[in-house]
């Protein structure tokens, strides 16, 4: 966010350094929590990497070991099959924590709330990964999201090519209805405030 961009959009000075200060907050918030999961991800896959390769010399020890003798024979085959289903556990459980990274970083950008909140009504069998261990359709399943609780996510502005309709504060000649806050666009609430400063305070100065 750019302070020209804001200085453009009508904003005095002080309404640019509030608002700069705290979009800074909310990038830091979410630099800081994406470099922490980062962190503890790829902690995780050192972890699974260094038992891997200790299982990997323990494999060849006892292979060099068995030759000929049917007793180490069988138990050379009962730890390979041990080893081989810890493989599985392990990469299924790396792979959902890779999921659930993938979903709370889309749900960041959309705008949630509170990611764990809409996670626990989005449809997660929409959700699958492909054979090479991509995450696919998150965007469509937050899409359904958005669609279904609405009120779970922060309103996203939308660019219009149209100008802003005018904003009447009371005591116009026709019968044009105000708006309310809620209802107003960024633009309208600058044009209010340069028009009618009292009002505007009076309306979200609270």
């Amino acid at each position: 966010m750019e302070r020209e961009f804001l200085e453009k959009q009508g904003l005095n000075a002080d309404q640019i350094s509030a608002i700069m200060a705290q979009y800074g907050k909310d990038i830091n918030g979410i630099k800081s929590d994406y470099e922490a999961k980062v962190s503890d991800l790829s902690g995780k896959v050192e972890g699974l990497n260094g038992q891997v390769s200790d299982r990997d010399k323990q494999i060849k020890e006892l292979s060099s070991a068995a030759k000929d003798n049917e007793a180490l024979k069988a138990k050379f085959d009962e730890a390979q099959k041990a080893i081989a289903d810890s493989d599985k556990k392990y990469k299924a459980q790396l792979l959902e924590q890779k999921k659930d990274f993938t979903i709370q970083q889309a749900l960041t950008k959309a705008g949630a709330y509170n990611n764990r909140a809409v996670m626990a009504i989005m449809d997660m069998d929409q959700i699958s990964v492909d054979d090479k261990g991509n995450i696919l359709h998150v965007d469509d399943a937050i899409k359904a999201a958005q669609e279904a609780f609405p009120q779970g996510f922060k309103v996203q502005e939308k660019k219009e090519s149209k100008p802003a309709p005018r904003v009447f504060t009371g005591g116009n000649a026709d019968s044009t209805v105000e708006k309310k806050p809620s209802e107003m666009s960024l633009e309208e609430q600058n044009k209010l405030y340069q028009e009618d400063p009292n009002r505007w305070r009076s309306l979200f100065a609270k």
